[in-house]
């Protein structure tokens, strides 16, 4: 079949899920990426020369490790102006391309196309977890209904994550090419908006690190190696740390209850907890006078760090099987010059004033019952 794939540009753990589930994907079917431009020198350099096209992309305003919700509405509104136009385009794209289903993962935009084309949607995404794992709290609520809306519409969802998920964690083969060990120095996954306030303190204590993104490091290496991660609460990153037993420290973002939450989830599984900028000196040095009872802790039943690969290629397969047959539903119906623009019954059948078509005549499509 014909797909197309779209992620949200917000964080690496869409474009991650992207670089894995995309090429197995093409082993059957043709893929054509609609990337958000913030995530496409990411995806490029990862991926290579396949299909791509763009997408517009919503994006979080903060303020150093807090999320500013308001502001982040208030900067949404210019894409809403450029909604319709973009609409017209992404429409006109997924018809030419001939495009049979839309797998998105978290991105709103190509969902909304795909809908108004008349395209069958796939959600595959961690955010949506929210949803299902709710908290009587004003912040859960609200990042709830946000997060259903910028899922955009869906025919079917499957949830990827390491607790409450349809499947579990997508990782990557490559964090397991390497050797786990220990070599005394940690791994730290931060956004730029929070290096100046975490560096110093790391550098205050004199602790040795690897710092990622960063295009000089190997990320799948250094984590292979450090003997703890300090990052903020993203899905991917966890998961990962969990899947090599490597300790993790998160920093959850003010303001954005999903890492919230992810914080929340490590300090249950046994195998890191969570700390603030404010405190984070003192709980890199109690952390680290604990770091072989997180490795040592068994990771309690209700939560899978088992690879989702092949439960959600399952799962993607039979959505696609299951559009075909929708597919299927569209008969070829001769019908007469005389008829076009009439009325035709289901089956095949002329409507009682159409006189009976002949088999030379050019058929056009009918929807069965």
């Amino acid at each position: 079949m014909r797909i197309a794939y779209s992620f949200a540009g917000e964080g690496l753990g869409h474009a991650t899920r992207t670089m894995v589930i995309g090429p197995l994907l093409e082993r059957k079917h043709e893929v054509t990426y609609f990337i958000p431009d913030i995530a496409r020198a990411f995806i490029v350099s990862r991926m290579g020369e396949r299909r791509y096209d763009r997408i517009l992309h919503f994006a979080f305003q903060k303020q150093g490790e807090r999320v500013l919700l308001l502001a982040s509405i208030f900067c949404t509104l210019p894409l809403l102006f450029r909604f319709p136009i973009e609409m017209i385009r992404l429409v006109g794209r997924l018809r030419s391309l001939g495009i049979e289903a839309v797998i998105s993962d978290f991105d709103p935009f190509l969902p909304w196309a795909a809908r108004i084309a008349g395209i069958p949607i796939l959600q595959i995404n961690h955010p949506g977890i929210v949803q299902r794992v709710l908290r009587p709290r004003p912040i859960a609520v609200v990042t709830a209904l946000v997060t259903r809306i910028l899922e955009g519409p869906w025919n079917e969802r499957m949830l990827i994550s390491f607790y409450n998920g349809d499947v579990g964690p997508i990782l990557r083969e490559e964090i397991f090419s390497h050797p786990v060990r220990d070599d005394g120095a940690l791994l730290v996954n931060l956004k730029e908006s929070l290096r100046p306030v975490v560096l110093p303190v790391l550098d205050a204590m004199g602790l040795r690190y690897r710092l990622v993104p960063d295009p000089r490091e190997n990320f799948e290496e250094a984590l292979a190696a450090c003997s703890f991660v300090l990052s903020t609460a993203g899905h991917q990153i966890i998961a990962e740390s969990i899947a090599l037993n490597k300790p993790i420290l998160v920093i959850p973002q003010r303001g954005q209850w999903e890492q919230n939450l992810n914080a929340e989830m490590v300090e249950q599984t046994g195998k890191g907890r969570s700390t603030t900028v404010t405190r984070l000196m003192a709980d890199i040095a109690d952390f680290m006078s604990h770091l072989e009872r997180y490795r040592s802790n068994r990771l309690p039943p209700r939560f899978s760090i088992a690879d989702g690969q092949k439960a959600i290629l399952r799962g993607v397969e039979a959505f696609l099987r299951r559009c075909r047959r929708r597919k299927s539903r569209l008969v070829l119906v001769p019908v007469p010059p005389r008829s076009i623009g009439r009325r035709v019954q289901s089956h095949g059948q002329a409507c009682p004033e159409t006189p009976a078509a002949s088999a030379s005549q050019k058929p056009r499509l009918a929807r069965t019952s």
